[in-house]
């Protein structure tokens, strides 16, 4: 009797855990832990083998009964869809590639050698500076001629493009750049719009909270263009975030990513413990067909890329001329 009594003070702890990681408070510590939501399900998991084999079934109905509700609010709060579209091969396909440019001095042409390889439709780099984008833009100009950006401030972004950029917009979320544009992938086509942002990573309570701003403002943006859309950031957030989750039913966007895929990182550990936080989404306009992490010739973490078709087919007379 007192060796059960002794287990309640642990399956509280146990279930509290999961509790914190589903229902968060706005604190930024229980913020930080969520992020690694994935880490702490498998090692609930581990800890029901545990117990299991210790002969403790209490504790092993609780591990497990844990482990089984942060699966169901990772599901919940991803793409649960666990193979990609399938291709029409009558419709163009629209890559779309996300980049990171902060190591690029570690080794500057194997950076710029890999963006050159992915040759996709769009390339977004955001938090690049001045020197780096006079560079990047030189180097990619034959294969991308179409740009919008805004350069010179801290940090700045461009979209690169092989198709010319209509609609550009630019606006600003205290202080930090986001672009607006479209492109028309075929002659006489469908249109599409995208926006690409920049975010700055939270540190304290109050950096989630202007996260959380940005996110409602890009949100109310998507709605008002009302047209074939795709967002994407390095938004500094997880994809079962309650910022991204509320960003995307706002919206009215899916994620590109399936599920957790943490191949971004150089090493096995890295990858356990690696949370992506850069995303790509569409709207229901779209469908994806294809989704991977990117990497540099010397193994670091470039980005990533989606790529996309058109759900349907759309002729002149159905064809969206929106301008804004």
């Amino acid at each position: 009797m007192k060796k059960k009594i002794a287990q309640y003070p642990l399956i509280a702890l146990l279930l509290s855990g999961a509790v914190l990681c589903i229902f968060t408070p706005p604190h930024y510590i229980f913020r930080v832990m969520t992020e690694y939501a994935v880490q702490v399900m498998f090692g609930y998991l581990f800890l029901g083998l545990f117990f299991l084999l210790l002969k403790q079934p209490r504790l092993m109905f609780v591990s497990f009964f844990a482990c089984s509700a942060l699966a169901l609010h990772l599901k919940t709060n991803s793409n649960s869809d666990l193979k990609a579209s399938e291709v029409t091969y009558n419709q163009i396909v629209i890559d779309v590639a996300l980049v990171d440019v902060s190591n690029i001095n570690d080794d500057p042409e194997g950076t710029i050698d890999a963006m050159l390889k992915l040759n996709t439709t769009i390339l977004s780099i955001s938090d690049i500076n001045p020197l780096v984008y006079e560079f990047v833009r030189d180097t990619l100009s034959s294969l991308y001629p179409y740009t919008t950006s805004i350069i010179g401030f801290d940090p700045g972004i461009v979209v690169f493009s092989k198709y010319e950029i209509h609609h550009q917009e630019a606006f600003f979320v205290d202080g930090l750049p986001n672009v607006i544009g479209s492109i028309q992938p075929e002659q006489n086509g469908q249109e599409l719009y995208f926006i690409a942002s920049n975010t700055l990573p939270p540190f304290y309570a109050k950096d989630y909270e202007r996260l959380q701003k940005q996110l409602q403002i890009i949100a109310d943006k998507a709605n008002e263009i009302n047209s074939p859309i795709l967002t994407f950031a390095d938004y500094n957030l997880v994809q079962w975030s309650d910022e991204i989750h509320d960003f995307r039913a706002k919206a009215g966007l899916k994620d590109s990513r399936r599920g957790f895929s943490p191949a971004s990182s150089t090493s096995i550990i890295g990858s356990l413990f690696y949370s992506p936080r850069d995303h790509i989404f569409f709207s229901e306009d779209f469908k994806c067909i294809g989704f991977e992490n990117l990497k540099s010739s010397s193994s670091q973490h470039l980005g990533i890329k989606g790529s996309f078709q058109f759900n349907f087919i759309v002729t002149n007379d159905k064809k969206t001329n929106q301008e804004f």
